[in-house]
């Protein structure tokens, strides 16, 4: 992966990760924030598609980044 596609992945996470994690504090629902994380992968997968240059499977690669972050962040959680 090309330095700009590492941007891009910061970028992408950057514009979907705050805007989950605000309105799951504001409405804290396991259905919506399972609703939250899929359009986030839409989103960026859409990014990535549109920009990348060399991810081959953007809705795959972003499902999996999300998917990292989402275990990430509840063993950090202290959940896992």
């Amino acid at each position: 992966m090309r330095g700009q596609d590492l941007l891009l992945c910061a970028l992408a996470n950057v514009l979907t990760n705050p805007a989950v994690v605000l309105l799951n504090f504001i409405f804290p629902a396991a259905w919506l924030l399972l609703l939250l994380e899929c359009a986030a992968v839409g989103v960026e997968g859409l990014v990535y598609l549109r920009c990348a240059r060399r991810i081959r499977r953007p809705f795959l690669f972003a499902l999996c980044a999300n998917a990292c972050s989402f275990g990430l962040g509840l063993v950090m959680g202290g959940i896992l």
